[in-house]
């Protein structure tokens, strides 16, 4: 796809229209005395706000819609005023509770935890936010908000990979598109996606790094691309990360439990690009779905001793080579629920797995283990007979 192409469509995904089926209301801006909060960019979430007699900014984060299947309470915005301005946020998270550690930043790229005795937990469902203004306008978000310009830099990055072209292979509800990155033609191929949750961020910051590992100019690298196909869908649920929502997309449907009845256009989107594969004749060997949880760990299928499975020799060798990184393998029974790891599992009878990283694991350790990751698994992926 060419770069102008690549370029119009990643500015329409953060542009399309908005309108969508929400049950609450939502302040867009929120102001006292020459303090004001908004959400006016790509990502950002304020929810209902509110001055109390105090003079204090105060709140009420609702979910997309009621009730949410995961409490994932998402909230990103401004604070402008003057430098010095000592600013009060009460937040309070309906029907959820105060999941994400604050964090700031003074330009929306780079970001930094709130030191903790500047924030308080009142309740569980309640935090309060305690800042000293740096300059005229800082940024306040659960956690770093990867939105528009993060994956146009991305999609930009892996546009100028050699051997590397990227596609459109759908648009979601308002007509974002889904943009799928892919390698030369083989006759297995892997998938991997992320973001299928908007504030999932930590699952993508480990799956850029682990993108980048696999597209890398290693020995290792090269000789996973030339037998594997990949299929990297960067951001699966663009609707929602552009709206800040928590869990679902815009038709109130969480993207992750669609695969099989297949009714939202993401979901469908990638799968149709996965049946054509199939359909010239390619055979998918591995999906590997990137999310986030309070902890690090690796949902697969059951383990199998003889022969030993792949996420067992995989998590193996890497454990060996992160004895500092605690992670969990939660290899659970095959369900009826309809998310990717099931249906790939079940549909293929491939290796699927959920790639689940902590919500305040460090970022550099987030990185680094991700490179890890992807290391040992192409190695593991290699050992297999074609």
């Amino acid at each position: 796809m060419k770069k102008a192409l690549i370029c119009l469509l990643v500015t329409a995904f953060f542009l399309a229209g908005c309108a969508t089926p929400q049950q609450f209301e939502r302040d867009d801006f929120c102001a006292a005395g020459t303090t004001l909060l908004d959400a006016h960019f790509d990502g950002g979430q304020l929810g209902d706000c509110t001055i109390s007699e105090t003079g204090d900014f105060e709140l009420t984060l609702f979910p997309e819609d009621e009730p949410p299947i995961n409490k994932s309470p998402w909230y990103a915005y401004r604070v402008s005023g003057q430098p010095g301005d000592q600013v009060t946020i009460r937040m309070k998270f309906h029907n959820g509770y105060a999941r994400y550690w604050p964090k700031t930043s003074l330009d929306g790229n780079q970001w930094a935890r709130v030191p903790a005795d500047t924030v308080a937990r009142t309740a569980d469902d309640e935090m309060v936010v305690n800042l000293q203004l740096e300059q005229a306008r800082i940024w306040v978000a659960g956690q770093e908000v990867l939105a528009r310009d993060f994956y146009s830099q991305w999609i930009d990055r892996l546009e100028a990979q050699p051997g590397v072209d990227t596609r459109l292979v759908g648009k979601s509800v308002q007509g974002r598109p889904i943009i799928l990155a892919e390698t030369a033609d083989r006759p297995e191929f892997i998938l991997m996606m992320g973001r299928q949750h908007p504030p999932e961020v930590t699952g993508a910051i480990a799956m850029q790094s682990f993108i980048d590992t696999v597209l890398g100019d290693s020995d290792l690298a090269h000789r996973f691309r030339e037998r594997f196909k990949l299929g990297i869908v960067p951001v699966m649920n663009p609707d929602g990360v552009a709206a800040g929502y928590w869990r679902h997309n815009v038709n109130g449907v969480d993207v992750n439990r669609d695969w099989g009845p297949f009714t939202q256009p993401e979901s469908s989107s990638v799968i149709r690009w996965v049946q054509q594969q199939e359909t010239e004749g390619r055979t998918l060997q591995l999906m590997l779905d990137f999310h986030s949880t309070f902890e690090d760990l690796f949902y697969t299928q059951p383990v199998s001793e003889d022969p030993p499975d792949f996420a067992s020799i995989w998590l193996g060798a890497s454990a060996q080579r992160l004895p500092d990184f605690p992670f969990k393998h939660a290899a659970n029974p095959v369900s009826e629920q309809p998310n990717a790891k099931n249906y790939f599992y079940k549909s293929r009878g491939i290796p699927a797995v959920t790639y689940e990283s902590g919500d305040e694991t460090t970022r550099e350790m987030l990185e680094y283990s991700a490179t890890i990751f992807a290391e040992e698994m192409m190695k593991v992926m290699l050992a297999t007979s074609p």
